[in-house]
């Protein structure tokens, strides 16, 4: 015997008023946006006069006038709503000094706060922004001048506007029969970033999370190609440089490979990968029985900046049936500029690349671009096989979804975040930004190389290594800290070829040559204060 429906219209009809609040009017969302963009202009031009990782220092700092004035000394205003942010954050500072380093990396800070909890009811939107700008005190300020370490990301006005735009019209952007427009803005970004590296229109790719998703979607190609049988996988062998980012190993427990063998290729006195061991090591492998299916070439090594010989790690890669990736996530917009074109020679018969448009680009975080040269075998790794609930959706073959080029669905609509500010500015707008990134590197260096007790290595693209030859790394430490240790500029250290460097990066676009004048006086104020020995000038190349 079956139960009587019971159904109450007035419990609808109150589900109904709760559930329009998400329907936003004209005028509120201009509330929330005006207000938001009030926060943001008040962190950027915040953004300046503050430490890399968040407290204050003076403004308007020049070439031998760098010191940091003490806690309370001043106030900061910014914004419409005059945000004071001096005394109060700087009362932190000598917090930070005393911590160093040490406190940078451990991803703490004074101003820790526990985020406004998930309730019941709603507040309102001052209530939240307030909150969530708290964040700004919170994190490394990757788009300040002064932040010179890893390899810092930045984001542009426009970007930020294609995220708020892609979040409203919300396309489902990976299949054509729900948006092709959206679609093709994808393609139309993986095609060009294509032409840039030399590859044929055959190619395929897609917008990615990033550098690491980018190379897993490569890997996972090459081993269904390369190693089709998973009762191989044991065997089969990666072929990686010792300066190889860590991301690109780690994408073997991700692709269920595991059990793969990693054989790290030592480098030569330029860093880059040694290809005559690279062969003694594939002519060992196959002797053993091992299957070299994979190598991972570098243009751009985090560590150093470095270009691994494309064009003879392919001639390798050819002999011995190998697919041949190219990792270009930190390196591969310089190709844009003029003076850097021949360090990409030979990236054109890559059989995949990954490269970082939140890099280069200078997209938010989270976005990466994966290309694979015969985009059919792309193609084939990805194809995705609709359930009976899209069995009336109108299909072509001849389309090519992202959806069928990536393992993601449901992914964020990636491409009004590149696409637009290319677009704005026009290409010619980044390609003078990352020219004079090069330029700066090369300035750096020339100065560095004619100061007493400093080792400096010549740079490839915008990554400069140097140190004091000839003592501990205990006394390479403390350079580092005397550089930091007022908060203008953030950078660390690397270990290459078991030797330590103090390394520092330009990359962001807010970077220019008053900033790396003012560097260069820090490191000579820092080198005079530890009362080194007379020495000659010393450099290396």
């Amino acid at each position: 015997m079956s139960s009587e429906v019971v159904f109450n219209l007035e419990y609808l009809t109150r589900l109904e008023e709760s559930a329009r609040t998400l329907e936003s009017t004209p005028q509120q969302r201009s509330e929330m946006m005006f207000k938001a963009q009030r926060e943001v202009d008040a962190y950027l031009e915040q953004l300046s006069l503050d430490h890399p990782t968040g407290w204050v220092i003076p403004p308007k700092e020049t070439q031998g006038q760098d010191k940091l004035v003490q806690p309370g000394q001043y106030q900061v205003q910014s914004g419409p709503n005059q945000v004071q942010s001096g005394p109060d954050r700087a009362q932190s500072g000598p917090d930070r000094v005393q911590s160093g380093p040490d406190q940078v990396q451990s991803g703490r800070g004074p101003h820790e706060t526990e985020p406004l909890p998930i309730q019941e009811n709603g507040v309102s939107i001052d209530e939240v922004l307030r909150d969530f700008s708290r964040i700004g005190n919170e994190m490394e300020r990757e788009g300040h001048p002064g932040h010179m370490a890893y390899v810092p990301g930045n984001s542009t006005a426009p970007a930020a506007i294609g995220d708020f735009l892609a979040a409203s019209f919300n396309p489902y952007s990976l299949n054509v029969a729900s948006c092709r427009r959206a679609v093709k803005m994808q393609q139309m970004i993986v095609q060009w970033v294509g032409r840039l590296f030399g590859y044929p229109s055959a190619c395929a790719g897609n917008l990615t999370s990033g550098g690491t998703v980018a190379t897993m979607v490569a890997m996972t190609t090459a081993r269904d190609h390369k190693v089709p049988r998973s009762k191989d996988y044991s065997r089969s062998v990666l072929y990686l440089s010792e300066l190889t980012h860590d991301g690109v190993a780690k994408c073997l427990s991700t692709l269920g490979m595991r059990e793969a063998v990693v054989r790290k290729v030592p480098v030569d006195d330029k860093y880059r990968m040694d290809v005559n061991i690279l062969r003694k090591f594939i002519e060992n492998d196959v002797q053993n029985n091992l299957l070299p299916f994979l190598v991972v070439a570098t243009t751009g090594t985090t560590d150093v900046g470095s270009v691994d010989p494309v064009p003879a790690i392919r001639a390798v890669a050819t002999q011995y049936n190998m697919w041949l990736h190219v990792d270009a996530c930190y390196g591969g917009f310089f190709v844009l500029c003029n003076s850097a074109k021949h360090l990409f020679e030979g990236v054109e018969t890559a059989d995949s690349i990954a490269v970082d448009p939140h890099k280069g680009l200078y997209a938010p975080f989270g976005t990466g671009l994966v290309l694979v040269r015969n985009g059919t075998l792309l193609r084939n790794s990805n194809t995705r096989q609709h359930g009976n609930y899209m069995q009336d959706q109108l299909t072509n073959p001849e389309d090519w979804n992202p959806e069928d080029l990536t393992f993601e669905q449901s992914a964020h609509f990636r491409a009004p975040r590149v696409l637009l500010p290319l677009q704005l500015y026009g290409v010619a707008t980044f390609r003078d930004a990352l020219q004079e990134k090069l330029e700066l590197a090369k300035y750096l260096y020339l100065r560095l190389k004619g100061q007493a007790h400093i080792q400096v290595v010549e740079p490839v693209l915008s990554t400069v290594l140097f140190r004091i030859p000839g003592v501990s790394d205990n006394t390479n430490r403390a350079l580092l800290r005397e550089i930091t240790t007022d908060g203008r500029f953030f950078i660390t250290t690397t270990t290459v070829k078991g030797v330590l460097y103090l390394r520092v990066i330009i990359f962001c676009y807010r970077t220019h040559r008053q900033d790396v004048d003012v560097f260069i006086n820090k490191v000579k104020d820092a080198v005079v204060k530890m009362e080194l020995p007379e020495v000659e000038f010393c450099h290396a190349g």
